[in-house]
């Protein structure tokens, strides 16, 4: 892999790297003062392998857009899955979907975007305080996902904030899209009550790209409110409740004449108990009860097409321990989860139970026909059947540090464990009867499923406290997947991607063996990470373009779209990223930063050909200054032409993207202020994203100009 990697980068990318290096004078690789460390943001050498903290306001400043890919996607080994401004879900080490499990605090976001790339994720990042990144076995106690957890955390996973009265409020406005941002918090607290409000609205129109076309449909609307009341009964005891709305309105900008949007709203009401110190051996136990109902529809032309719908009962107790040298959680969850699809022109304004058409009639005979001469039980109403699924998990994840390995030396062992048991029950009873085909090839077709998923990671770090210290991480994993409900059962037209899809109701579980390596090295003047990952699938669950007897594009019969069919492999996932980020030069006693940050990923099917949508390498490099009040920050990323394409992929040209950011801070009695300055695409190149269904109806955006201020009291 290294050396295949390495004719790459020699070709590719040293043009990109030698030129800013020749920018720094000889005098200064030769100085000698010595030089305190400076932070990093947003890079975290000093969280674990297995654990990052960034702080929501530093990934803000990185930010081309308001989405969670948005937030994230300039972290090593992170892409956006974009489908337009509105939608951008993370893809983690070439993970997507049902494989990264995103969380608000402690409670899974009960959304639906992992179903399908169209749907956004239901979480506002700038609200959020900060975004944790976990993989290996801390990951393992929310859930055995293989691209790890992203877990949003608010104000709310701290009930209880320092004594008295503090908040934020902020505003912001960009010229591209015409964008308008505006929001804040509030926090008070006393001995015994403490208060979280916070309300933020965001609001674009449609977006002009590299070329100076307007995409259309690509405007986006969303506020977010929510409110957390808490009440300390007790020195250690703590009760929370709280509750949250969010509503996100977005258009979907695809290349069908009539307009498609979704509209979105989410609402979640928690209840929570937490008891601090029960014992010597008992740190923290949290009984959490969450609460949520997740809608939206889906109209084209002001047609109301599709309708779905997730209502989602939560009920957790956590146990954070500290026993014989070992600290560590244990989180024991029950989710009753329903899930409900509709899929008929214009008639979605609720869900109702299609017409019956018999088997007899003109479209049953159609159906019949294709079935015999294709073996393809097509279906012309709603995809698939409302679904029930009731979870019972279990999550541990510990660690303890272990004898030091010499001088200076120490070194960590942790181990996590997941156990999940699913009753799956689906009910067909809301879709035409001619849909029923299926249960006339397979009789156990809708049968209730249940099944069971173990997971074991493993994972073992050393640090050296040397004065160039070092740091080094392995982590071994072994996860189960279960598969889905759509990918189980969904049978119909999906308008976003334009594709008829088949679901496999034969399905195994998927199971997968990740390994995953860290290495860091900080000295006075540098920090250099090395990420190197290995994943192993066997079973791997993926859609394919499905073929006839003369090798044609199945279309199916309604839109004559191409059809796509749910099928398992073995697949191998590799890549890695490198970071160095290095003191160049000291001006006034502040330090001149140049970062530079190479991705690379490759992902491959057991029969040799790639996977779609594989993010294509990228390299990033840039200068950050930020003397007493003041913060400048310059970027290039140059994502490199996409040419690992799966059968029939068409490749992506390779664009550069310049940013610049700068912000002034001012400190007043009452609090402090923050004016800030950012450019995206300053180049104006035309750019799209491979990851995207969308990518040539939905390029990425041109040049934008925003502009900010914030006050912090």
């Amino acid at each position: 892999m290294v050396s295949q990697y390495m004719d790459i980068i020699k070709q590719k990318a040293l043009a990109s790297i030698a030129l800013p290096l020749m920018l720094i004078t000889p005098d200064s690789w030769a100085e000698s003062t010595t030089l305190k460390a400076v932070e990093i943001q947003a890079k975290a050498l000093n969280n674990s392998s297995q654990k990052q903290h960034l702080q929501s306001d530093n990934l803000a400043e990185q930010s081309a857009g308001e989405t969670l890919g948005d937030y994230l996607k300039n972290q090593p080994n992170i892409n956006s899955a974009s489908y337009g401004p509105g939608v951008g879900r993370p893809v983690v080490r070439g993970m997507s979907g049902y494989r990264v499990k995103i969380l608000q605090n402690d409670a899974e976001i009960a959304d639906m975007s992992a179903m399908s790339q169209d749907h956004a994720v239901a979480v506002m990042p700038k609200a959020s305080e900060r975004i944790e990144l976990l993989k290996g076995p801390a990951s393992l106690l929310y859930g055995a996902t293989s691209g790890g957890a992203i877990r949003v955390v608010d104000n709310l996973d701290n009930p209880f904030f320092e004594k008295g009265f503090s908040g934020k409020l902020e505003t912001s406005l960009s010229n591209n899209s015409q964008s308008h941002n505006l929001g804040g918090n509030l926090q008070a607290s006393s001995d015994t009550f403490s208060l979280d409000l916070s309300g933020f609205s965001s609001s674009s129109e449609d977006y002009y790209d590299g070329n100076h076309r307007l995409i259309s449909d690509s405007d986006v609307r969303s506020e977010q409110g929510q409110i957390g009341l808490g009440w300390q009964y007790r020195e250690t005891g703590l009760m929370q409740v709280s509750y949250t709305s969010l509503t996100k309105n977005y258009g979907i900008p695809n290349s069908t004449a009539k307009a498609t949007r979704i509209d979105m709203l989410n609402k979640v009401a928690n209840f929570s108990l937490i008891e601090e110190d029960l014992s010597d051996n008992i740190e923290l136990l949290k009984l959490s009860f969450l609460h949520s109902d997740y809608q939206h529809d889906e109209t084209e032309g002001f047609r109301k097409d599709g309708l779905f719908a997730k209502k989602s009962n939560q009920l957790s107790l956590r146990t954070d321990y500290l026993s014989q040298g070992w600290s560590g959680s244990i989180l024991l969850g029950f989710q009753d989860e329903e899930l409900k699809v509709c899929h008929e022109h214009g008639g979605c304004k609720d869900f109702t139970t299609a017409g019956r058409t018999g088997i007899e009639s003109n479209l049953g005979a159609t159906l019949e026909n294709y079935l015999n001469s294709t073996g393809l039980a097509y279906s012309h109403g709603h995809p698939m059947p409302d679904t029930n699924s009731q979870v019972w998990n279990a999550g541990w994840s510990s660690q303890r540090d272990i004898t030091p390995l010499g001088k200076g030396a120490n070194a960590k062992l942790s181990f996590g464990a997941h156990l999940k048991h699913r009753k799956l029950v689906a009910n067909p009873d809301n879709i035409q009867e001619t849909w029923i085909v299926p249960t006339r090839v397979d009789s156990q077709y809708y049968q209730t499923d249940r099944d069971w998923a173990a997971s074991l990671s493993t994972g073992f770090e050393q640090n050296s406290a040397s004065q160039q210290q070092h740091h080094w991480a392995v982590n071994l994993s072994y996860l189960e997947r279960l598969p889905s409900a759509d990918e189980l059962y969904w049978n119909g037209f999906h308008h976003a991607t334009d594709s008829y899809i088949f679901g496999n109701r034969n399905l195994n579980k998927e199971r997968s063996v990740n390994l995953d390596f860290d290495w860091a090295w900080q000295q006075a003047r540098g920090e250099l990470h090395l990420n190197l990952f290995y994943y192993m699938f066997a079973d791997y669950i993926y859609q394919q373009t499905l073929y006839d007897n003369n090798n044609q594009v199945e279309k199916d019969p309604f839109h004559l779209s191409p059809v796509w069919e749910t099928k398992q492999q073995n697949a191998n996932f590799y890549g890695g990223s490198i970071a160095y980020d290095w003191q160049v030069h000291r001006f006034n006693k502040t330090q001149l930063v140049l970062e530079n940050q190479l991705d690379m990923l490759s992902a491959k099917l057991a029969n040799g050909n790639n996977l779609p949508r594989t993010a294509p390498m990228s390299y990033l490099i840039g200068l950050k200054y930020e003397p007493a009040n003041w913060a400048v920050k310059l970027s290039l990323k140059h994502v490199f032409e996409a040419n690992q394409l799966a059968e029939n992929e068409a490749s992506t040209a390779g664009y550069n993207w310049l940013s610049l950011y700068a912000d002034w801070k001012h400190k007043q009695s009452y609090g402090e202020w923050k004016l800030w300055l950012k450019g995206e695409n300053l180049l104006n190149e035309y750019a799209q994203n491979h990851l995207s269904f969308l990518k040539e109806s939905a390029p990425l955006k041109g040049r934008e100009i925003q502009a900010g201020v914030a006050l912090s009291f």
